[in-house]
């Protein structure tokens, strides 16, 4: 599954968050951060999969390039395994 990720540089590394699931991590450098993401969203699925919930539909990718609060953030996509495990009954 692919998601897309918005990047920030900070002083430090960058920071990472997927809009779509409503979370955020943190990498030294980029290919750091989107391993970060990658596995935050897959645990973050897992979650929903657990309480028998659907994941958040994801929005058009132009609605988050036009976003002006996302004007100076660099788009990316990761990668993530589908989650695997039970479902909550």
């Amino acid at each position: 599954m692919r998601f897309l990720i918005m990047l920030e540089q900070t002083e430090t590394g960058f920071a990472v968050q997927a809009p779509d699931l409503a979370i955020a991590t943190y990498g030294e450098n980029i290919e750091a951060a989107k391993r970060a993401a990658s596995e935050v969203i897959r645990i973050n699925l897992e979650a929903y999969r657990e309480a028998g919930q659907q994941a958040p539909e994801g929005q058009s990718v132009s609605n988050h390039l036009e976003n002006p609060e996302f004007r100076d953030l660099l788009f990316a996509y990761v990668d993530v395994a589908e989650p695997h495990g039970r479902i909550a009954a």
